[in-house]
């Protein structure tokens, strides 16, 4: 059997509406050189079904199965069995463009950096919506660069727009270890790991917006378990950023004093105290430990959201929250 040049990870829990055009993204690269490991994770729809009939039409689909263990597990399982000499990993709801995996495996091939990543767009059953949070990180190519000269790259937290190295990938021993929120602490420490990424303009994933049937976990983030869940990713990759890179604390701080801490605050629009009570003292243990400097180099807004938040200022801290939606 030849070894494949990719291999894409494709953890699958029932998915039935979104499955057929995710898989069909995939067997339909232009890098026709790949596998297609799904691995379900004890679906109880018709998913199973699908993922079936793609692999006897595709030799080069394999469906493997466990009991019920989260995105996370499905994913660690899916590694060992994987035969390419990249890696890459697809949510079973989004799509990947048809040169999304060519290119970035192109240039890594041409680079000989550990891992490459592009543009990503977002998209539901009307058509492609705006996300400009990436609009920095991909606004200029770049080959061998690194996440210390390119600090944009702390934004740069989701595994799906991303081809490793398998090499990389084991030597540094990565994996999944978060049930929910679980890229980031595994990307950021590849971007700190590598020797160097490569940064592509080109859009090589679009990301599903679910508008037509269950909400996806990120589409659920102001639920206070989801919340939680959250603040546990935040405080992980600042452990792994504060041991393996300071220099990279402040950027990295400022993208969260500014995005997902003010984000995940909205839960209080929807929740009492009771229920948000662990998710707001974590958050708490984050921003008493943001540096100084970062705090005041914040918005206005931002600042005494920061210093409500830190004071246990309950109260106004909702005022504040509900006058900034």
């Amino acid at each position: 059997m030849t070894t494949p040049i990719l291999s894409v990870i494709v953890p699958m829990f029932n998915v039935e509406p979104y499955l057929s055009a995710c898989l069909a993204s995939l067997t339909g690269q232009r890098l026709a050189d790949l596998e297609i490991v799904v691995v379900d994770d004890g679906s109880t729809d018709g998913s199973r079904a699908i993922a079936d009939r793609f692999a006897r039409r595709d030799r080069r689909v394999r469906v493997l199965e466990q009991a019920n263990a989260g995105l996370s597990a499905a994913r660690n399982t899916g590694v060992p069995p994987a035969r390419g000499r990249y890696l890459a990993f697809c949510d079973s709801d989004d799509i990947v463009p048809a040169d999304g995996y060519a290119a970035l495996v192109g240039s890594l091939e041409a680079s000989g950096s550990d891992m490459a990543s592009g543009d990503v767009r977002r998209f539901d059953s009307t058509g492609t919506l705006p996300f400009r949070w990436y609009g920095e990180t991909f606004a200029s190519r770049a080959v061998s660069t690194h996440i210390r000269r390119r600090p944009a790259l702390v934004r740069d937290r989701m595994i799906w727009n991303k081809v490793f190295r398998r090499s990389f990938w084991d030597a540094e021993g990565l994996a999944f270890t978060l049930p929910v929120f679980e890229d980031a602490p595994v990307t950021i420490r590849a971007h700190i790991a590598a020797s160097a990424v490569d940064v592509l303009t080109d859009v090589v994933y679009r990301w599903r917006v679910r508008d037509d049937g269950e909400l996806s976990i990120t589409q659920r983030k102001y639920e206070p378990d989801k919340f939680e869940a959250r603040m546990h990713m935040v405080l992980d990759t600042f452990a792994i950023v504060s041991a393996l890179a300071p220099e990279l604390v402040a950027p990295y701080a400022d993208d969260m004093c500014r995005g997902d801490i003010p984000d995940a605050l909205r839960a209080l629009n929807l929740y009492d105290d009771a229920r948000l009570s662990e998710a707001l003292s974590l958050a708490r243990t984050f921003v008493t430990s943001v540096p100084g400097e970062v705090v005041a180099a914040l918005p206005t807004t931002e600042r005494r959201l920061l210093a409500c938040l830190a004071g246990g200022e309950t109260a106004e801290l909702r005022r504040l929250v509900k006058e900034s939606n």
